[in-house]
């Protein structure tokens, strides 16, 4: 999802997200996220593997383009994502255990501080579906935001080192995530988003979203995950600070 939001991060930094109220009625944020952990398959199936690489296609309707996103994961918490868009070049950022970083066109390469490296660090964590509420400390249950889908969910908040905290919305029925809000920090400032997941499908034993709709101000882009690759080997000069040219 980072990769998706830094596309349109300077276009249009919207409205903040609505604050939420927490009924006494709720069940407890960690009930919840456990559900969510059990929805998608025993963690066991995907414990074996080592590295992963996601290969997503994402297109902007009303910017009237498509590009290529690819995300490599390693265990130990190392990430690099890459994607390449027409018109607007190549965005690319990573984490190698102690340096968040990102390079684009807009900004250049830097090195990330605070909540934006806080993004990067979090997307690096291996089997994160499951350990949501180590990632997210603390974490409370909420009322669903007013603009969430009308379908029975249960919203938690989702706490960060640095930045503002998201909602994360779980069908009540299958346990599965099917909505996001919050806020992206970047170069250009705290960017509000929205996120739907959708067209679940198993994935060597495991539940994954296939389909991402992030929606940024004005701008909506429609994420797909068109393959996933697990234990290919991945350069460890792809997750370093790349050197200033």
């Amino acid at each position: 999802m980072i990769a998706l939001i830094a596309l349109v991060a300077a276009l249009d930094a919207g409205a903040p997200p609505a604050q939420v109220v927490t009924p006494s009625s709720l069940r407890d944020a960690k009930l919840v996220l456990a559900d969510y952990a059990r929805a998608i398959g025993d963690e066991k199936a995907w414990k074996k593997h080592k590295s992963m690489r996601v290969k997503r296609e994402v297109s902007v309707k009303a910017m009237n383009f498509k590009s290529q996103e690819e995300t490599h994961l390693v265990r130990g918490g190392k990430v690099f994502s890459l994607s390449s868009t027409p018109g607007m070049g190549t965005f690319r950022r990573g984490y190698d255990g102690r340096t968040a970083w990102a390079d684009d066109p807009i900004f250049g390469l830097r090195m990330l501080k605070g909540a934006e490296a806080d993004e990067v660090r979090i997307a690096a964590t291996w089997n994160s579906e499951w350990r949501l509420d180590e990632i997210y400390a603390p974490v409370r249950a909420v009322a669903p935001p007013s603009d969430a889908p009308p379908a029975p969910l249960e919203c938690v908040e989702l706490a960060k080192p640095h930045g503002k905290p998201s909602v994360a919305c779980f069908d009540a029925k299958t346990h599965l995530r099917v909505w996001e809000k919050g806020v992206q920090s970047s170069q250009s400032g705290e960017v509000p988003y929205v996120t739907r997941f959708s067209d679940w499908r198993v994935v060597d034993g495991v539940r994954v979203w296939h389909q991402e709709n992030v929606t940024v101000g004005p701008v909506t882009m429609e994420g797909h995950i068109v393959e996933i690759v697990f234990d290919e080997p991945a350069p460890a000069h792809l997750f370093t600070l790349p050197k200033q040219k």
